[in-house]
């Protein structure tokens, strides 16, 4: 138990600081197979939780997981489990059980309903991608269907990941028209993280967000209509601070979101 414990924490922390690109691998298909990596899922989120703690507040939950239904289903797309850790890094990442894990930090640093869906959005488009993160434990391939985005990544980056983390990007901001919000959010929040971590410069450059922006101001000009926020939002978003224990919002540099609500 003691072994597996280890080789576990090992995996965490390999996707939550290790290598952010992912490797393609043909999915198997066997039986066995799917049943390790679900066992290997479940065990590496309790010691996740173990680790940063999670957010169990039901009103939270329930909104988080109704935008990604929401999300979902506008892109006939798989609906995700999602939780939300305490943790104080900025982590996104899929675990071989299939629940998608967002740390509180992260969620904290968003500032609008359409940021938290771009960020789903990105998520699910890996997924959609059909491609696959591996990691070997014990000889078992694991793989986990999403890329890790993490403010802690290791230096320099591939071309394969590069045009990985593009696809998906530009993937969000189609799926974000879809489903009704404004498709430059994901745009903010990435350049926000960019900014912020240079880990998060070396998966998604700063040049690609301004392409990816050009392109859509070109081709898509600005329209009334699209969703920015919502009371919803920002009231779990209150009751998100509440339960990291914070007594008010951290200070952030400022934005294109918040200069816009100015």
């Amino acid at each position: 138990m003691r072994e597996m414990k280890r080789h576990s924490c090992v995996v965490f922390l390999a996707l939550l600081a290790g290598p952010a690109h992912c490797q393609v691998a043909p999915p198997d298909g066997a039986a066995s197979q799917i049943r390790k990596e679900w066992a290997l899922g479940q065990h590496l989120a309790v010691d996740l939780e173990r680790r940063d703690g999670r957010i169990n507040d039901p009103a939270i939950i329930r909104y988080l997981q109704r935008v990604e239904n929401q999300i979902a289903v506008a892109i006939r797309g798989k609906s995700l489990e999602v939780r939300v850790t305490r943790g104080s890094d900025q982590y996104s990442f899929l675990m071989p059980h299939g629940v998608l894990y967002l740390s509180g930090s992260l969620v904290e640093r968003l500032e609008s309903e359409a940021e938290l869906a771009g960020l789903l959005a990105h998520q699910l488009e890996h997924i959609r991608g059909n491609k696959f993160a591996t990691t070997s434990v014990q000889g078992l391939e694991v793989r986990s269907p999403a890329c890790v985005l993490a403010s802690q990544l290791p230096i320099g980056r591939s071309d394969e990941m590069r045009e990985r983390e593009l696809q998906a990007t530009v993937g969000a901001v189609k799926d974000l028209k879809v489903a009704g919000y404004e498709p430059v959010a994901i745009l903010e929040l990435l350049s926000k993280l960019v900014y912020e971590h240079p880990g998060w410069a070396r998966a998604i450059p700063p040049e690609d967000l301004l392409d990816i922006r050009a392109t859509l101001e070109t081709d898509a000009p600005p329209a009334r209509g699209y969703l920015v926020d919502s009371s919803d939002f920002m009231q779990q978003h209150a009751n998100l601070v509440v339960a990291l224990g914070h007594a008010a919002r951290k200070a952030h540099p400022p934005s294109l979101v918040s200069a816009r609500k100015r």
